[in-house]
């Protein structure tokens, strides 16, 4: 059997060649190459639709283009869907690239049926006997980690993109979101906070230092954040702070009894004896208060002297500490010649000595 296989992802395309080991396999990047390289004689058209919408396109284009009348197998990509009514081809049949790689070579050579794609029709689940705790993410490792620390206390479920979110959000005690694609992460929490069902819901988001995201602009009331490569101990901290802040009842504060006026009671005015103050003989009221100025002014001026040094001292130590640091990681990553490293070094060690002065 001839098959070509469209993909771009280098471990995906290995994956599947050592499967079909026993067929005639060629590759191709993308569409463009395909269309321009790859023989038409092919049996079956693999196409690695992680792109979503883009993928759709190009499916297209090789359909038209070349192989009108060949089988397609449409991996998708459950982060970016693609919406298989879009697709020209007529004889396709879509597989998740999730699968075993080995199951997808099943379904290639016609082996085995490929699994439905996911409906989006809601079905009615039966209520967890634990709080089901969403985690939304494709990281296997991370989603792993925590599942295995929460599976004792409480239900979870892994999901993958925006419309799951919306079909399950609304019978989850909290929703854990992983923000490593920053913007879009940033988009989708947003357009969540936009659902009345599932605004109200605690949400943990795993912020990204790569891709960081607006975390205060996102309108969700009962969030919060840690960064994704935390210890997983202490994410699972995180998520049981916020259910234990949401299974505490909100105290009402309890009546207030009014209270009675009081006749008001205007005090006796007390005679005041005026006294006027006295200095010692031969000093004057201005004599004083310039002594006072004077002695008040040397002490502050000390106290500010102190303040000034210290708080200069700690700042050259910090800027120092952070420069240098960050020297260190620059020269140790960067695969120059040794004499552009001495070079750069004696310029930015310069250039710290003249900061710190």
């Amino acid at each position: 059997m001839k098959i070509l296989l469209v993909s771009f992802d280098k471990a995906l395309t290995q994956a599947l060649e050592e499967q079909l080991k026993n067929h005639e396999v060629y590759t191709a990047k993308n569409a463009e190459e395909a269309l321009t390289l790859s023989p038409k004689d092919v049996d079956v058209v693999v196409f690695d639709a992680i792109s979503g919408a883009i993928s759709e396109e190009e499916i297209n284009q090789l359909y038209e283009k070349k192989y009108k009348d060949k089988r397609f197998v449409v991996l998708y990509d459950e982060l970016f869907p693609i919406d298989e009514k879009n697709l020209f081809p007529p004889d396709k049949t879509l597989v998740s690239r999730d699968l075993p790689p080995e199951q997808i070579a099943a379904v290639i050579t016609g082996k085995e049926a490929a699994a439905a794609p996911p409906k989006t029709e809601k079905t009615e689940a039966p209520a967890p006997s634990k709080p089901l705790v969403l985690l939304v993410s494709f990281d296997k490792k991370l989603t792993d980690a925590l599942e295995e620390r929460l599976k004792d206390k409480y239900e979870t479920q892994v999901l993958k993109n925006l419309r799951q979110v919306k079909e399950k959000g609304k019978e989850a005690a909290l929703i854990v979101y992983d923000a490593i694609s920053g913007s879009i992460a940033e988009k989708n929490l947003n357009e969540l906070s936009q659902i009345p069902e599932l605004r109200e819901k605690p949400y943990l988001i795993l912020l990204d230092e790569l891709f960081p995201i607006n975390v205060e602009g996102i309108d969700l009331p009962k969030k919060a954040s840690v960064n994704r490569d935390a210890p997983p101990e202490l994410i699972v901290e995180e998520i049981e702070k916020l259910l234990s802040a949401e299974a505490v009842p909100q105290e009402q504060p309890a009546p207030q009894p009014e209270e009675q006026p009081q006749p008001e009671v205007k005090p006796e005015p007390v005679p005041q004896e005026a006294v006027s103050p006295s200095l010692p003989e031969g000093l004057e009221e201005k004599e004083v208060k310039g002594a006072i100025v004077e002695a008040i002014s040397r002490e502050l001026h000390g106290l500010r002297e102190e303040v000034r040094a210290d708080v200069s001292s700690y700042i050259k130590d910090v800027i120092e500490a952070v420069v240098r640091e960050e020297l260190e990681k620059f020269l140790s990553s960067a695969k120059i010649n040794d004499l552009v490293r001495d070079t750069t070094r004696r310029v930015l060690e310069q250039k710290l000595k003249e900061l710190l002065e």
